[in-house]
């Protein structure tokens, strides 16, 4: 069948804003928090361990907002949301600058920034994507959570240079200013909400093909490939009959399969950002040389997105998955074995590709389980199931540092969380969700 592409179809303008929302919303956050680890324990007595507890905190919050965040997301408000999240990460950064006791740092990273970011970043703009994109939704999540990894590129190295020349509060306040200055304007100019607010159709596509296309995702994500062929459904009956309630995703095992297996990349991302410059100064690096260890790890995070999530489009999401976790885990045992130096980075480079390229997949793979009406709920409902695998991986990672004076035990035990999270994978259907009997 051939496809007409709409003459000013604005998806890939939506995706473009994506990416600068993204690259704000990260890099002013965990993208660049290292950089303060110094400064704050000179000037306010932050310890090693205190400095990772709140790190922990920002993931606990992050994660327990996500459920709420997400059901306004999939109300049609990814605008409205992403406006409120870009003005709370700006006035959350503004008045840490002013922060005179620890607490109140905590409070207002740990809380005000991980809402701000949450509603900004990645959940906001993959919900915006699956809703522009049907069958390109693979390569348009790639692109835009390609933000994500490029902002930190380029703002960490200027905030560690900034503290240097003018401190870490003036640089808190640029930070917020710049959140004011290039995140509103891309939300309010480059956001919309769904292809029908402005009369287009996913894809740029004409609009029998849209309403065709669109059936298929809706049924096929809720009763299996061919009923909608067979039984000629219309979008809005589809979407009346076979949305996704909240109870309906807590009663299905497909749901907490994905959920549960997806806990482990998030935080295998958090613990592996973290510890890459304390890792290769265990190796022997120069400060110097070990803080070169996040360009090859943000450029593979920038690459990956880009490559897997055009496969996704074209592989399965659950098989890339598991390939994912192989990849990750060879990566991971690799390092366990205390490389050589530039053998280090390169394993660095791969656990950036892979988890840079985890949200395309992740989203692309709820897409083709749960169709797009209730993909923000998805992602937001699976982020709590897995608050407690984010937050406590970087506290038992740090402990078993501390109780053996190595990274292996610590990379053996993120090496087996994976490995259980592929076998949750392979239990996932082929096809569609399937949905508890109490919902049919």
């Amino acid at each position: 069948m051939t496809r007409a592409p709409h003459p000013a179809f604005s998806g890939w303008r939506i995706c473009g804003a994506a990416v600068l929302t993204q690259a704000v919303a990260i890099g002013f956050t965990l993208g660049s928090v290292g950089v303060f680890a110094a400064p704050l324990a000179k000037d306010l007595g932050a310890t090693a361990t205190q400095f990772n507890i709140g790190v922990s905190v920002f993931s606990l919050v992050m994660n327990l907002s996500m459920p709420f965040i997400g059901r306004q997301l999939d109300r049609g408000r990814i605008r409205g949301v992403m406006t409120a999240g870009a003005v709370l990460l700006a006035g959350s950064l503004a008045a840490m600058s002013q922060a005179r006791e620890l607490w109140q740092v905590g409070v207002c990273f740990g809380v005000g920034c991980a809402v701000g970011m949450a509603m900004l970043g990645p959940m906001s703009s993959s919900t915006a994507m699956a809703n522009w994109f049907a069958r390109l939704r693979g390569r348009a999540l790639g692109i835009a959570n390609m933000g994500g990894p490029a902002g930190p590129i380029v703002i960490a190295p200027a905030a560690a240079f900034a503290i240097g020349e003018f401190g870490w509060r003036p640089t808190l306040l640029a930070f917020a200013a710049a959140t004011l200055a290039i995140g509103v304007p891309c939300v309010r100019l480059g956001i919309l909400d769904r292809p029908s607010d402005v009369g287009q159709h996913p894809d740029g596509d004409a609009p029998a093909t849209a309403a065709i296309s669109t059936s298929s995702v809706l049924v096929e994500s809720s009763v299996g490939p061919g009923f909608a062929a067979a039984n000629d459904l219309q979008p809005g009956a589809v979407a009346a009959a076979f949305a996704w309630s909240a109870g309906a995703l807590a009663h299905c095992r497909d749901f907490w399969f994905l959920a549960i297996a997806a806990a482990p990349f998030g935080a295998v991302g958090i613990v592996m950002a973290a510890n890459a410059i304390p890792y290769m100064t265990e190796l022997g690096a120069s400060p110097e040389a070990a803080s070169f260890v996040v360009v090859p790890q943000s450029i593979g995070a920038v690459t990956g997105p880009l490559l897997f999530g055009s496969l996704a489009d074209r592989i399965h999401p659950r098989l890339l998955f598991i390939g994912l976790i192989g990849v990750l885990c060879a990566a991971l045992v690799g390092l366990v074995f205390q490389p050589t130096y530039a053998l280090a980075l390169v394993l660095f480079c791969i656990v950036g590709i892979v988890g840079g390229s985890m949200m395309a997949v992740y989203g692309a793979l709820i897409g083709r389980l749960f169709g797009v009406l209730a993909f923000g709920q998805v992602m937001g409902m699976g982020a709590l199931v897995g608050v407690p695998v984010v937050f406590a991986a970087p506290l038992v990672f740090g402990a078993a540092f501390d109780q053996t004076g190595s990274y292996a035990l610590g990379l053996f035990i993120l090496t087996a969380a994976l490995a259980l999270a592929a076998f949750l994978f392979t239990l996932l259907p082929s096809g569609a969700a399937r949905r508890p009997a109490a919902s049919s």
